[in-house]
């Protein structure tokens, strides 16, 4: 792993949400976030759940991402309506789906407030590896992979936000 501080790669997506961020609730959303709907939010998503251990509630999502499996076992670090961040600090990583590795994966999610009742909704993932594991990141294009498939999984895990604040409303 690299120097605290330091991340090896880092994307962020960005999508204006049509309501207002006061009718936005990640952490709910987040840990009632079905297998399904997970899978229904990016290409790569294969399979997600929720668990809690040692009173800490986390997700455990697996994606395949430029021909990788990776597998997070997130912890919550901090969430309310406004901020989620979850940190897998022994998340695996399946290079080309054969060779297993260890990665440090953090994924934060945040809304914030826009004019005319709209809000501002970013996903961040940062990945934290062994040089090595640089390299052949860097060699397979897996940053241009993980860039690409957060902004789809941002455009869509907004679309699934709002989409559930629409029917809450008709409810």
């Amino acid at each position: 792993m690299t120097s605290k501080g330091e991340k090896d790669m880092r994307h962020t997506g960005s999508v204006t949400l049509n309501v207002a961020a006061s009718q936005v609730d990640l952490e709910n959303w987040l840990f009632t976030l079905s297998d399904t709907e997970y899978q229904a939010c990016a290409r790569g998503h294969r399979a997600a759940g929720t668990f809690v251990q040692d009173g800490v509630r986390g997700t455990v999502n697996v994606e395949a991402i430029g021909g990788h499996l990776i597998v997070q076992h997130y912890q919550e670090v901090s969430a309310k309506p406004s901020y989620v961040e979850m940190l897998s600090e022994r998340s695996r990583v399946y290079l080309f789906h054969l060779v297993p590795a260890t990665i440090q994966v953090r994924w934060t999610m945040s809304v914030e407030a826009r004019p005319a009742e709209s809000s501002e909704f970013r996903c961040t993932v940062e990945l934290t590896m062994s040089p090595l594991l640089r390299f052949l990141g860097a060699m397979s294009l897996l940053g241009v992979a993980i860039r690409s498939h957060t902004l789809e999984e941002t455009k869509l895990f907004g679309d699934d936000i709002v989409r559930k604040i629409a029917t809450t409303r008709r409810s």
